[in-house]
C-alpha cells in the first residue's frame, strides 16, 4: 500500500520492469525486516496471487533459511535482511543481485524497498491500525 502516488512511486511499482512476483517478495521481505504488520497484511495475499509459494512466504515471515528458495527470492530476501538489519550488504549478496537482475533493475528493486520502508514509517508514526477483523501474522517483536 503506497501512501502517495508520485511519478517515482508509479515508475517503481509499475514501469521499472520488476515483475509482480519480484515486487511482492521484495515488499514482504522489507515488511518483515521492519516488523511492518500493516504492510505484511496488505501484501501477503497479493504475493500468493503473484506466484510466491506459501513456503517462501513462511520463510520470510519466520526469518527462516532461504537456501531452498529460487535464486531470485534468495537475493531479494538477503538484500532486505542485510540492508535493513545489518545496515550493509555483503559483497556476495551484491554480486548475486547484479547477476540476477542487472544494475538498473537492482537499483529499482532497492528503491522499491526504500519506498516501502518509508511507507512503513508513515504507518508507524501515525499508528495506522490493521483493517478491522485482521490479526497480525508477524511474530511479536522480541
Amino acid at each position: 500500500c503506497a501512501t502517495t502516488q508520485t511519478p517515482h512511486n508509479h515508475y517503481i511499482r509499475r514501469k521499472a520492469g520488476i515483475t509482480n512476483r519480484e515486487r511482492e517478495v521484495a515488499i514482504l521481505a522489507t515488511a518483515r525486516e521492519l516488523d511492518a504488520r500493516f504492510e505484511w497484511m496488505a501484501h501477503e495475499e497479493p504475493a500468493l496471487k503473484a506466484g510466491v509459494s506459501p513456503e517462501a512466504v513462511e520463510i520470510i515471515r519466520l526469518r527462516g533459511p532461504v537456501e531452498k528458495l529460487p535464486a531470485e527470492d534468495q537475493v531479494l530476501i538477503r538484500l532486505a535482511r542485510e540492508g535493513f538489519t545489518d545496515r550493509k550488504v555483503s559483497k556476495a549478496t551484491y554480486a548475486a543481485g547484479i547477476k540476477q537482475f542487472g544494475a538498473r533493475k537492482l537499483i529499482d528493486i532497492v528503491q522499491l524497498m526504500g519506498n516501502y520502508a518509508g511507507t512503513a514509517l508513515v504507518l508507524a508514526v501515525f499508528a495506522v491500525p490493521l483493517h478491522k477483523g485482521k490479526t497480525p501474522r508477524l511474530p511479536p517483536k522480541p
